[in-house]
């Protein structure tokens, strides 16, 4: 492989088509840019078409791959097309393909072709979409990007926000603001479900809620917040002379996508007082459909909500966001003046994004959402996601006619878990776990399919994240009929073993 890439380099040499890397600049001829990019883009759509025929996972040994990469920079450049041939068969490849129609482990992703130009071309560009000055142009259209979501949520004219990396930093965001509009109380504590994201403890440690006074709520046997625990606990701390200055609610929870009822929540958070933060991360562009609004009805009224248009609106990394009811609780505490950035003051009175959140240096993500629905038309997104929704409801009915397989979480959202579980035996838990832990292995190594894992009610279990706008009903039929199998083979050998014991001890 290595030869014959660079016999093709030599060849484009002697064509002109390639240059070499001048040694005193960093600069290429035009047509050697050219032709890098074109051969870059034959990888990517190449790569579309073929994804199908993939497996959804593919990765090596940490000593492997420092045969191949753990060198020294060199001195002089290389030829570009080999570089790029190398990051194309050794690099890229390794990976969880989030993008593969059977890629249903943790949150799947599955980008638009425009999503991918638009981000080579802010790239390109060299866009710092920091503020007015800098960038009007992507920051107007980040503006444009931020009212499309205002409207889908259903908040009011006062409402903002910015694009984000993703959830945690969104999350760390809000937190600010909400510590920021409480006062900023010296003993402030949260609350949030045990079925909530990682991200939002990260977020309440970084702003400087003590680990203690990040108060954790179980949940109800559906996984959503217990709303009576959760008074009795901003009761109990108020007592001890805690204040509560927010509430976290799960639009979508990771592991089993549960909805927490946010219209209760809301009414909660209001009468006490204490800002309500809503987790959509995974979850809420569910609510551009009609069956997504029903489910997540009571979002419009949070004071904050993150999402994540990398997950579930069908863009490239990296694309959260953190929306505000207030735009003020955001430009509040994060617009912080200083001599060196005086000139910037062009463009005052128009939206500056640095002034919304912990990035000052910032991507141009706008551009990605707003050329994918400029490209398909919000039509076709509804259609995408409502695919999802659709496809997790056909997964459980199956599950639930199996005779193999019982479901421990049902479907919510894009998500549904289950387990194998064949009816009519008798299979302690603890070989359950065991069976089901196999049978994630043999998916993992077996199948081309990707399947991740989670416990909900204490249970190990197999979970089905569908986001992918080309998954079909048979690539999740075909890994449900897979894990049947898996699960069957992995019975048999433990009733084998379980006879075995018992002939040696009636042998005995």
């Amino acid at each position: 492989m290595r030869r014959k890439a660079r016999d093709t380099i030599a060849e484009n040499e002697l064509r002109g088509a390639s240059d070499p890397v001048p040694s005193n600049g960093l600069q290429m001829s035009a047509q050697a840019m050219l032709a890098l990019a074109t051969r870059a883009a034959e990888a990517l759509v190449q790569r579309s078409g073929e994804l199908g025929q993939m497996e959804a996972w593919d990765g090596e040994f940490r000593d492997e791959l420092d045969k191949k990469l753990m060198q020294d920079p060199p001195e002089t450049g290389r030829a570009p097309e080999e570089i790029l041939e190398q990051a194309l068969t050794d690099i890229l490849p390794l990976a969880l393909r989030l993008d593969h129609p059977r890629c249903f482990g943790f949150v799947p992703s599955s980008a638009t072709w425009p999503g991918v130009i638009a981000d080579f071309l802010a790239a390109g560009y060299n866009v710092n979409s920091c503020n007015w000055l800098v960038a009007s142009g992507t920051s107007q259209l980040e503006c444009v990007v931020i009212d499309w979501f205002c409207k889908w949520l259903g908040f009011p004219d006062t409402a903002g926000g910015l694009l984000t990396s993703g959830g945690s930093a969104a999350s760390l965001n809000a937190f600010v603001a909400a510590r920021e509009s409480a006062g900023n109380p010296e003993r402030s504590s949260v609350y949030m479900s045990d079925q909530s994201h990682s991200a939002q403890q990260r977020a309440a440690k970084i702003v400087g809620i003590r680990p203690e006074h990040t108060r954790i709520v179980p949940s109800d046997n559906r996984f959503r917040i217990n709303m009576d625990v959760l008074a009795s606990m901003v009761e109990e701390d108020r007592t001890a002379g805690l204040e509560p200055i927010a509430v976290c609610a799960n639009a979508g929870a990771t592991a089993t996508g549960a909805v927490d009822p946010l219209e209760e929540m809301a009414d909660f958070c209001e009468s006490e007082g204490i800002w309500l933060h809503v987790d959509a991360a995974y979850g809420g562009f569910a609510v551009v459909t009609e069956r997504g609004k029903r489910i997540l009805r009571g979002i419009a009224r949070a004071d904050s909500v993150g999402l994540d248009a990398h997950k579930w609106l069908f863009q490239p990394y990296e694309a959260g966001c953190l929306m505000v009811r207030d735009i003020s609780t955001l430009e509040t505490p994060f617009a912080i003046r200083r001599d060196f950035l005086q000139d910037a003051l062009w463009g005052a009175g128009h939206p500056n994004f640095w002034d919304r959140g912990l990035q000052m240096s910032r991507s141009a993500r706008a551009l990605k959402i707003w050329m994918s629905i400029q490209t398909f038309g919000m039509a076709a997104f509804r259609q995408a996601i409502s695919n999802g929704l659709t496809l997790a409801e056909r997964a459980q009915q199956y599950i639930d006619k199996s005779p193999v397989l019982q479901c421990t979480s049902p479907a919510s959202l894009s998500i549904v878990c289950f387990r194998v579980a064949p009816a009519g035996e008798d299979i302690a838990d603890r070989d359950l776990d065991e069976i089901n832990r196999e049978v994630v292995a043999r998916l993992f190594w077996d199948d081309p399919a990707f399947v991740s894992s989670a416990m909900p009610g204490g249970r190990f279990s197999l979970r089905l994240c569908i986001l992918n706008h080309t998954t079909t009903w048979d690539d999740v039929r075909e890994t449900l009929s897979a894990a049947e199998t898996f699960g069957q083979d992995a019975c048999l050998r433990l009733s084998h073993r379980v006879c075995g014991k018992g002939e040696e001890v009636q042998g005995d």
